[in-house]
């Protein structure tokens, strides 16, 4: 009579290491905390993966532990050429860093614990797939799909669990001698190796997860696949293997996965290894039509990342939307520390929610308008500089024809009591600076045109600008000098210097109307900067001649 071991010396002669050989192998760490971030290479980076990625840095970081990053690639069909190299470098862009991974040249691993995909690591599988068969928890299946889908419809329609448990899995019952017969009779064909699982659906596990406390749910009945006909892994071993030999000591996932606990403890158990404390994350979602859905791929442009940045939001301004998400505290915490640095935030596991939380970009852009005002001008010249150089360069070379003038120009009322906070985006940046630019500026002949008909009085007034050209004092630093000149030379061509001296009669607009034809006519808008600071920054050359444009 054939023994288990026989059966696992069958299917994997080449095997001799043992799990003892691998633990030698790959020895516990001198840190005490290891996470990894383990996304799988199918597309670019996923609003809640950065989510994830940041939670599990920032707890690495502050607690001196390491950081490592392995690409879960076992599943051939959903992978995407290049999506592993694509999701480093976005990482990169939001300062994520790992201390090991495929992180070198052409991918080269870069730490003690690789191979860094799980592609790459079958051999180590393979040692772990061996001793369950070797010990009767696991055996070989080779049920056809036509097979599985006449299960499935016979539990829905008797009303029973579904699943491959007990009766209904055609080979959990052979024995030893009988598999290996089905082996010499078909060789690997159709075969697939599945976890032997206690089979009873009536029995509950309870156990501890760091976000979400003491879970209690229906312990793991089914048979599952750990190994696919392709010889690869499915998540569920692959998890195991992997985070005992890369010494992982906290998990951190989507909740999508809470429910294979039960499973993952098993296998555990079944292999005689302690299990990592896990830490199970809601994910980031959004309302539609009134329901709670999570961000898709498909559905939800801004689940990309890559189109966070495309509509001009800052890293950093992303960075701290998140951590708003992932801990309340975080906002209390910046308003009283406007000025360290995102690292020095005591990020705690503790405090964050269970239910998760929804994307809301008016909050997004709160987040981001508080960083982009908080900043130095030099900060936010150089930023701007850097994502106009990739999402809108005609701007940047505008930035880069003159720096001086253009910092200037972005500086109006910065950090001042009457500061606006005008830029939420970076494109705001853009917007409000264009017409600083006479090339800009020549291109908006239509829309003053446009605007100054909408006051009739407009048009009358080539003598003012002819008088005010010759006058006008930019050299003062005092707006009130300005302001009193262009009211005593309103008043010569009708124009009341108050509201009270308008009610009087006898005039046809006010100082204000003034103010505004000149916004217009030197901004190409009604609404602008400080008009003032503007004129300033422009110098009287620059004003004298678009002021004189309106009359030629």
């Amino acid at each position: 009579m054939a023994t288990w071991h026989e059966l696992a010396d069958l299917l994997f002669p080449e095997v001799q290491s043992t799990i003892s050989d691998l633990l030698t192998q790959y020895p516990a760490r001198s840190e005490q905390v290891c996470l990894r971030f383990s996304p799988s290479p199918t597309g670019y980076l996923h609003l809640g993966s950065l989510y994830t990625t940041l939670i599990g840095s920032t707890y690495a970081r502050q607690h001196k532990g390491t950081f490592f990053l392995r690409i879960e690639d076992t599943d051939q069909k959903r992978e995407i050429q290049g999506a592993a190299s694509l999701l480093i470098q976005s990482l990169k862009i939001f300062w994520i860093s790992f201390d090991e991974g495929p992180l070198g040249e052409d991918e080269r691993d870069v730490g003690a614990y690789g191979p860094y995909f799980q592609s790459k690591r079958a051999d180590l599988y393979t040692v772990f797939i061996k001793h369950l068969l070797a010990q009767g928890l696991a055996y070989p299946c080779r049920m056809t799909e036509a097979e599985l889908n006449a299960i499935r419809e016979q539990q829905t329609q008797a009303k029973q669990i579904p699943g491959i448990y007990g009766k209904f899995s055609k080979y959990r019952s052979f024995t030893p001698d009988e598999l290996i017969a089905k082996y010499h009779q078909e060789g690997d064909q159709f075969q697939v190796i599945r976890f032997r699982a206690p089979g009873d659906t009536t029995k509950k596990i309870v156990f501890h997860d760091v976000i979400k406390g003491e879970i209690s749910m229906i312990d793991n009945y089914n048979d599952i696949v750990i190994l696919k006909g392709d010889g690869l892994p499915t998540y569920h071993l692959a998890h195991i293997v992997d985070d005992t030999l890369m010494r992982s000591s906290l998990i951190t996932r989507g909740d999508e996965w809470l429910t294979s606990v039960p499973l993952h403890l098993q296998l555990f158990k079944a292999f005689e290894l302690p299990a990592p404390a896990y830490a199970h994350l809601a994910p980031v979602s959004k309302l539609d039509e009134g329901k709670k859905r999570k961000l898709s791929k498909r559905h939800d442009p801004e689940a990309n990342v890559a189109f966070l940045l495309e509509q001009w939001y800052s890293v950093q301004g992303i960075l701290e939307y998140l951590m708003t998400l992932a801990n309340s505290n975080f906002e209390d915490w910046r308003r009283e520390y406007p000025e360290l640095p995102l690292a020095d935030f005591q990020f705690s596991l503790d405090k964050v929610g269970v239910a998760g939380s929804l994307f809301d970009a008016t909050k997004l852009q709160w987040v981001n308008n508080g960083y982009l005002s908080r900043i130095s001008t030099e900060e936010l010249f150089q930023q701007t500089l850097e994502w106009a150089t990739t999402y809108a360069p005609a701007f940047a070379s505008l930035l880069q024809s003159d720096e001086a003038y253009a910092k200037a120009a972005m500086h109006i009322e910065r950090h001042t009591e009457k500061d606006p906070k005008r830029f939420t985006l970076y494109s705001d940046v853009q917007q409000q600076m264009l017409f600083f630019f006479d090339n800009e500026w020549e291109k908006g002949a239509e829309i003053r045109k446009a605007l100054l008909a909408e006051n009739e009085h407009f048009g009358a007034l080539q003598d003012f600008v002819r008088t005010y050209s010759e006058v006008v004092n930019l050299e003062t630093d005092e707006v009130l000098v300005w302001f009193d000149q262009l009211k005593q030379l309103g008043k010569q061509y009708g124009y009341a210097a108050t509201n009270a001296e308008f009610k009087e009669g006898g005039y046809i607009g006010k100082v204000g109307d003034l103010a505004m034809f000149l916004r217009i006519q030197l901004c190409n808008a009604k609404q602008t900067p400080d008009l003032f600071s503007v004129m300033k920054v422009m110098g009287k050359k620059r004003v004298v001649e678009r002021l004189r444009a309106f009359s030629s």
